[in-house]
């Protein structure tokens, strides 16, 4: 079967790209033509082990090009992406048998995704269960509403590599260490809550002289995002346990294979949000058997397995998206670094109970249990084709509503 596939390029080692070399690595081994329509990553014609990848387009989001290219190269058509700034393009959408990987980090989910459905009559895939409870409780028919989480390697390479690595790091074997793994863009608002999981962490390094810490993003904000030094320097916080990527490798690409002996050298992954779609470095470092602090509100809520810690705080609302994220509470984000920290030190955590966890989401066993029949599934349908013209009735509720 013909697949074509929008997202970012797969030769982008993180997020959608990451997700979508997982994928079609996948359904290019089992038999299926796939092609890539990018919307980042690519500026030209590229193969990624045999499959094409198609340019970006001129415009934001390849917005002028993508549609297009999935209409030609027919069959079944994926996209795993925002839907909500593609509302435009709906009529053009209704033309494709379409499915959409669809994140939802709002609650409830926003206006702008619900309409992309009901708009381009595409078949709703959620990353996560709280997402497809989200979307059915908007009124989406249980037909077309699916659930596929992301998913890791965890046989052969999210998998605990144990302390080794910490000496590299420059972290004292005995150490209680904290890692943060999360992308450092955006600041109105900030969706990855640095300003509280940095307060709290330095609260928690300096009642403690042997924590220390490892950020794995870029500290300045060069992608429209903090500068995180800065501020931790008007934390006062102690600089010189607070550990970062190398610039240059980093921003050239650490490999993927580095991560496992990052996450394995962690005690705790600190990745509370104001909201996650998924949450992939969550389910990588419990994979390696670290557990997490993670938000308690949207997909982070299914994602904590043993020995980790869900985070209330205070609803925020998101006027752009027309929906609610969450501020993570401090106070409650320095507790659980407290009860990692004691329950470390006296051995209590069982990290091969918080791998097992993280195996639930293994990249094999989504694929066989989710991917094959979807794609089963979305060979039977058809393209919706044009929206029907609006009857009298409607005419005259949508002049009344203006």
């Amino acid at each position: 079967m013909r697949i074509g596939w929008y997202s970012n390029s797969p030769f982008i080692p993180s997020g959608y790209g990451q997700q979508s070399a997982q994928v079609l690595s996948r359904l290019k081994s089992a038999g299926h033509d796939c092609a890539v329509m990018s919307n980042h990553g690519a500026q030209v014609q590229l193969d990624w082990q045999g499959i094409p990848i198609f340019p970006d387009g001129l415009k934001q989001y390849g917005v002028d090009i993508f549609g297009a290219n999935l209409k030609a190269w027919g069959g079944v058509s994926i996209g795993l992406f925002d839907c909500w700034p593609l509302v435009g393009l709906a009529e053009q959408l209704r033309q494709l048998n379409l499915a959409w990987w669809v994140p939802v980090d709002h609650d409830p989910a926003p206006p702008g995704v619900v309409d992309f459905f009901s708009k381009t009559g595409s078949y709703a895939i959620a990353m996560s269960e709280f997402g497809r409870k989200a979307l059915l409780a908007k009124g989406m028919p249980e037909e077309m509403v699916g659930y596929i989480p992301h998913a890791v390697d965890t046989k052969t390479l999210f998998t605990d590599r144990g302390r080794d690595s910490r000496e590299a790091m420059g972290v004292p074997k005995d150490a209680h260490l904290t890692m943060m793994n999360a992308a450092n863009r955006g600041r109105v608002p900030v969706r990855k809550a640095f300003g509280e999981n940095l307060e709290a962490l330095v609260r928690h390094l300096k009642k403690h002289p042997d924590a220390w810490a490892y950020i794995h993003t870029e500290p300045e904000g060069l992608s429209d995002g903090m500068h995180l030094p800065r501020y931790l320097q008007m934390l006062d916080a102690p600089m010189e346990r607070i550990k970062w990527p190398e610039p240059i490798q980093f921003r050239n690409g650490i490999p993927a294979d580095t991560l496992p002996f990052l996450y394995s050298a962690a005690d705790v992954l600190l990745a509370t949000s104001m909201g996650e779609g998924f949450g992939v470095p969550t389910v990588e470092a419990q994979a390696c058997g670290t557990p997490v602090i993670v938000s308690d509100w949207a997909a982070s809520s299914e994602l904590c397995g043993p020995y980790g810690t869900k985070i209330g705080g205070q609803r925020s609302w998101d006027e752009f998206q027309g929906s609610f994220w969450i501020i993570p509470s401090i106070t409650e984000i320095t507790d659980a670094l407290e009860d990692n920290y004691q329950k470390t030190k006296a051995g209590m955590i069982d990290r091969a109970a918080v791998r097992r966890f993280g195996e639930r989401y293994d990249a094999d066993l989504v694929f066989e249990r989710d991917w094959v029949p979807l794609i089963e599934l979305l060979s039977k349908r058809q393209a919706p084709g044009p929206a029907a013209a609006p009857n009298r009735e409607q005419r005259r509720a949508a002049k009344k509503g203006k």
